[in-house]
């Protein structure tokens, strides 16, 4: 058995488990679907561009690359968003971003992930989760190097919640070839329910791979739409350990928060990988979303 087999049957079979211990079902589980398979309305279409100049700031690190993770909180500000990327000597070096929360609205033109894939000289690549309004709302991925191999998955659906999406894709850096997966979990999840929306977004993820995005792990639990004080904690050990059992490491683990809002400061992103050898960067105060951006520098 090759180690990539055996990863792949010990990451089943402790999924398994958990999943047997949680005893909830979400519904059942989408398959990824390519985007150029993708049956959407034309008010949900898929946006794309290949990669342009690189930024006037510096040329991007390509050994390692540093890769971010960030919801925009809407997108609704990508001038705010480039300012506060180009300004940051960390964060302007990067050369791979999955972001959450970016949307597109008619009377607007262009979309927001558009506009800021512009400001940045990046490729993107933005696909609507759902409708929100007369606009979408969804995940956009944007680059410096070229992109292919893009799936989305629609995760399970919480009963008290939205539509929610994950995006897969290759992303070639050279010669060398790393896999990502951007998602964005429910917000009023219990730890059980939020392991089992997430479970088949990662369970025959490849075995070199990076899965990062808003998980909305929190200090709650959730009677309906009342928040509780959770008896277990903090949600977000409970989801490392969870990827952990999937043969995952959590090098965000000890971040510290990342969303700020009403005066308080939680963790509710993360990064996870496998199979990669990484060096965890950071979280960086800035930006005009409730969010904060965190970075990772991946080596190939």
């Amino acid at each position: 058995m090759t180690r990539g087999s055996q990863v792949a049957a010990l990451a089943t079979a402790a999924a398994a488990a958990a999943l047997a211990a949680c005893g909830v079902d979400l519904g059942p589980a989408q398959p990824w679907q390519p985007i150029d398979q993708l049956q959407l309305p034309s008010s949900m279409s898929v946006e794309m561009s290949a990669p342009g100049t690189f930024r006037s700031a510096g040329p991007t690190m390509t050994s390692p690359v540093r890769v971010v993770t960030y919801n925009t909180e809407y997108g609704q500000d990508p001038e705010g968003l480039a300012r506060a990327i180009l300004g940051d000597p960390a964060l302007v070096r990067a050369g791979l971003f999955l972001f959450q929360e970016e949307e597109r609205y008619p009377t607007e033109g262009e979309s927001r992930a558009a506009r800021l894939a512009r400001l940045l000289g990046l490729g993107y690549v933005y696909i609507p989760a759902r409708m929100k309004g007369a606009g979408t709302h969804g995940l956009a991925l944007m680059s410096a190097f070229p992109i292919d191999a893009i799936a989305k998955m629609d995760l399970p659906l919480a009963d008290n919640g939205v539509p929610r999406i994950a995006i897969a894709a290759d992303v070639h850096i050279g010669d060398r070839t790393l896999h990502i997966i951007d998602i964005h979990l429910e917000t009023r999840l219990n730890p059980r329910e939020r392991i089992a929306q997430l479970h088949p977004a990662v369970i025959d993820a490849a075995g070199a791979v990076l899965v990062a995005g808003d998980f909305n792990t929190s200090w709650v639990t959730w009677a309906g739409s009342v928040p509780v004080l959770a008896s277990e904690g903090d949600q977000a050990p409970i989801l490392d350990s969870y990827m952990t059992s999937l043969a995952f490491d959590a090098p965000s683990a000890a971040s510290g928060p990342t969303e700020h809002a009403y005066g308080l400061e939680f963790k509710l992103d993360s990064i996870y990988t496998r199979g990669l050898d990484v060096t965890f960067g950071g979280v960086v105060r800035t930006g005009p979303s409730d969010h904060w951006p965190m970075y990772i520098d991946v080596s190939l």
